[in-house]
């Protein structure tokens, strides 16, 4: 079948790959036009033949923005509900203390998926990597979106909880983690022979303090067998930072190296709280570069850590080291522009 062929004429503003300088750039007034998902032509004056023309004066044509770490199926929710919530007990962290409190039904998971993905569309994001714990018509509604969606059902073996607002408790349940863990490798099969072509896969043990080291190395040799991302959150908190290091004598990031699972297809969010942080006052000065040499990439999500007074130490420190960072909107709004623009705000700031 002949593919039609899309111009936007006149666009006010381009973002383009330039290839001379090995970088992207701007151009003002011209012309984008695609046969099929194909680019064609980025410049002035395009004279072919189009089956559709879009008016681009007073628009911005970029590369679509991946966001690499979201939580759409619940984080609308909470807006304005835990935009000021406060846990000094637990180094200003909210998640031990509120994250569990307010809880989402099936329905109300689809309504948050499809209102992040809206905002995250309007915001120029066309792939969306979407950690969430599995419920009926996910998959779907990602598909419907129109947008590249990288499944990652969560699994786990214990969960965190709070009798007094500082002190942590786990309940562990190696059990339900390992049948959570096979509802998961189902899932990502879905998604990969979803019939929209746009939907793949990750593999997504949840949190580093919520898995045993075996369920992680199990997670992470089935993500090498499947040629599959792997990510966890990590090094997210202080009280998380010292629970790993009462457990394993180590840093979060030094246990992850001792387990085998640093690699280049590791992502961890947030990767905050590495031994140089100063509210750690740590002794050691590895973690950047065990990132570093093993290629692992960092999803930074800035706006809700600013939240809690936390931030990358720092965006730029990071780069310098080698390491790939990604970003991610997490939690609400799910705005890839201002989630970019708080990135650079809060690195400047916090540069020394």
């Amino acid at each position: 079948m002949e593919q039609s062929t899309t111009i936007i004429r006149d666009a006010a503003w381009i973002v383009a790959w330039d290839e001379t300088n090995q970088c992207h750039a701007y151009s003002r007034d011209a012309d984008v036009v695609f046969t099929g998902n194909t680019i064609v032509h980025v410049g002035r004056g395009y004279e072919g033949s189009v089956d559709a023309e879009v008016d681009g004066r007073e628009r911005l044509v970029i590369p679509g923005l991946v966001n690499i770490h979201a939580h759409p199926s619940g984080e609308p929710l909470r807006k304005g509900i835990t935009d000021e919530t406060r846990s000094p007990g637990f180094h200003h962290s909210s998640l031990y203390e509120f994250l569990t409190v307010f809880d989402n039904d099936a329905e109300g998971r689809l309504a948050s998926l499809q209102v992040a993905l809206s905002e995250l569309l309007l915001s120029g994001c066309t792939t969306i990597t979407d950690l969430s714990l599995p419920y009926e018509g996910w998959l779907d509604t990602l598909a419907a979106s129109g947008m590249r969606a990288v499944v990652a059902p969560g699994f786990r073996d214990a969960r965190w909880y709070t009798r007094d607002g500082h002190s942590l408790e786990y309940h562990w349940d190696e059990d339900a983690g390992r049948e959570a863990f096979a509802v998961a490798r189902q899932l990502i099969d879905g998604a990969e022979q979803h019939s929209c072509a746009r939907l793949s896969g990750m593999v997504y043990p949840a949190q580093i303090d919520t898995c045993s080291p075996q369920t992680l190395r199990d997670a992470y040799d089935y993500a090498e067998e499947r040629n599959l991302p792997w990510q966890i959150h990590a090094a997210q908190s202080v009280t998380e930072f010292h629970e790993m290091h009462r457990r394993h004598g180590k840093t979060p990031i030094q246990f992850m190296q001792d387990t085998g699972v640093l690699g280049h297809r590791t992502i961890i969010g947030h990767a905050i709280f590495l031994d140089h942080h100063p509210w750690l006052h740590w002794t050691t000065r590895e973690d950047l570069s065990l990132l570093a040499d093993n290629g692992v990439t960092v999803a930074h999500c800035p706006t809700v850590f600013a939240r809690r007074g936390i931030t990358l130490r720092s965006f730029g420190e990071y780069l310098r080291r080698g390491i790939n960072l990604g970003m991610g909107t997490d939690t609400y709004p799910h705005n890839f522009i201002e989630e970019m623009r708080a990135a650079a705000y809060y690195a400047r700031v916090i540069a020394e």
